[in-house]
């Protein structure tokens, strides 16, 4: 690992909420493991060693409440040494069994966590074989999946996050944990980082809203069937459709969007770019238009697929 390879993956997203109940219903309908952690739930994807979503019930509106990042030993006194010419203060943690590490405030006040942690692998899936115009790679046998399977997310892929200054929280991310800028959209209204190491396009994104607050989180499926099975088990139990399916320009993913009992987004997306370590990748400012959506069978976003509910 070089000395700028900071931070190796993101390892949950932690939110206060109003009501754990709600909660428990909606992660479990979206296809994660639930275990109680004393006053808060713990949600992770099958065969994952950590919690992937952490809810504290408050009894008050939804909030973001922190992110946590995983990074070898020896990056901590990097990541310490950046923090102090900055002149930005180490806090404590929230909470007695919050995760160890350290703790301080981002360019927007929003808390985060850089915790000493393996970075987590997950299972290579089989490669599907298509059948295109002129190459025939399945021959003799059904392509269609089984109803019944589990379509269950594999791993928190990405948060996205409100900032009123999309610019100076980037630069933030890549100045002090050596986040690599991906993409971005036109008028500062949205930048995609991803890891140092061999990551996604992205596993960090901000949004431009007046104020902070969170957007969506992101989980991977193992195909765009495994994301409409999954969103058809959240229609069945009755939660709300909020944009989708469709395929991103930014990331290049198949995307389909749930809203969560207070108005947060949750994604299941398949199919992200991916960019090596040492990959020379060409970032690109698009358009609104074209780098939220190349399809979508909504159309265009809803009109508050952008709106920071933590503002209301």
């Amino acid at each position: 690992m070089g000395v700028e390879e900071v931070i190796h993956s993101l390892r949950h997203l932690a939110l206060t909420v109003p009501d754990l109940t709600e909660g428990a219903e909606f992660y479990q309908a979206f296809g994660l493991n639930m275990a109680d952690r004393g006053g808060a739930l713990g949600f992770r994807c099958d065969g994952r060693d950590h919690d992937e979503v952490i809810l504290v019930e408050t009894g008050r509106d939804r909030r973001f409440h922190y992110a946590s990042f995983g990074a070898d030993e020896a990056s901590l006194p990097i990541i310490a040494q950046r923090l102090q010419d900055r002149g930005i203060a180490r806090l404590d943690p929230p909470s007695a069994d919050a995760p160890d590490g350290l703790w301080f405030n981002d360019a927007d006040g929003n808390l985060v966590n850089v915790t000493v942690a393996a970075k987590a692998s997950h299972a290579a899936e089989p490669v599907p074989r298509v059948n295109r115009p002129g190459v025939i790679e399945r021959s003799g046998e059904r392509g269609c999946p089984s109803r019944d399977i589990a379509a269950r997310p594999r791993r928190m892929g990405h948060i996205i996050l409100f900032t009123p200054d999309v610019t100076r929280l980037q630069r933030f991310y890549c100045d002090v944990l050596g986040m690599r800028l991906s993409d971005t959209i036109v008028d500062e209204y949205a930048a995609f980082m991803r890891l140092p190491v061999d990551s996604d396009h992205h596993v960090l994104g901000l949004l431009k809203s007046p104020g902070p607050g969170f957007h969506h989180v992101s989980f991977e499926m193992a195909s765009i069937d495994e994301a409409a099975l999954g969103a058809q088990r959240l229609f069945g139990k009755g939660f709300r459709h909020a944009w989708g399916p469709g395929r991103h320009g930014v990331g290049s993913n198949y995307f389909h969007y749930f809203r969560d009992p207070w108005n947060g987004l949750a994604e299941y997306y398949s199919d992200m770019d991916y960019v090596s370590a040492g990959c020379d990748w060409p970032v690109t400012e698009w358009t609104k238009k074209d780098g939220m959506f190349l399809w979508s069978a909504d159309g265009v976003p809803p009109p508050d697929f952008g709106r920071n509910y933590e503002l209301s």
